[in-house]
């Protein structure tokens, strides 16, 4: 019967969402489990809708999804400091939609091989990042020096100290001044030694690491 294969659609596509957002889940991202198999129902349920309900074209139903998938997405994507938080789960929650889309289709094969391949990306590929690939995001250093401190002096301290560093801006402020800059410390670097080891500098009275 017709209702009975739209309640299996329906299912199937919150499963798929659910596999996804059980990674999400188990990596603490703020788009968890119910987040993903939502994302992926709801797109299903257009997608059927649009191919059975209407006399339209469902394609067109799939292409409002993708582009109101995209609000919810940017919702997940936060800045701090120098980096860019959420990307990846906004990413999920697009593949979801897209999941819901393939079932809403009728297109299982598909759609289950998608979700197995989005598992892999999540799980399994991040394992290899954090083991073989160096470490892309900067991090962003404010350093509070004295009124009478020598900034070249600073900054020439600051390189010796942190390599792969450079001046994003200087501040003067009233009762002292303010040097940022930028760096991408080591794999194995800690963000308390490097403060430590920047508050020891001769003229620096207060360090802020942000990653």
């Amino acid at each position: 019967m017709e209702w009975v294969e739209i309640l299996i659609q329906i299912a199937v596509a919150a499963a798929l969402g659910a596999a996804i957002g059980f990674e999400r889940e188990m990596s603490a991202q703020p788009a968890g489990l119910r987040t993903h198999m939502l994302v992926s129902l709801g797109a299903a349920l257009f997608t059927i809708a649009g191919a059975r309900f209407t006399d339209g074209d469902p394609t067109r139903v799939a292409a409002q999804v993708v582009t109101g998938i995209g609000f919810l997405g940017g919702g997940a994507i936060l800045r701090e400091g120098m980096s860019i938080r959420g990307l990846t789960t906004a990413a999920s929650l697009w593949v979801a939609a897209a999941l819901g889309l393939a079932i809403g289709l009728r297109q299982y094969l598909a759609g289950a091989a998608a979700m197995v391949l989005a598992v892999i990306v999540l799980a399994a590929i991040k394992k290899v990042e954090e083991e073989f690939l160096p470490r892309r995001r900067q991090m962003e250093v404010t350093l509070n020096l004295e009124p009478d401190a020598v900034l070249s002096s600073v900054e020439r301290a600051v390189s010796d100290a942190l390599p792969r560093s450079r001046v994003l801006r200087v501040q003067y402020r009233e009762g002292g001044q303010e040097l940022v800059v930028t760096a991408r410390p080591s794999l194995d670097a800690s963000l308390a030694a490097i403060g430590e080891r920047l508050l020891e500098l001769p003229g620096v009275h207060g360090v802020s690491v942000n990653r």
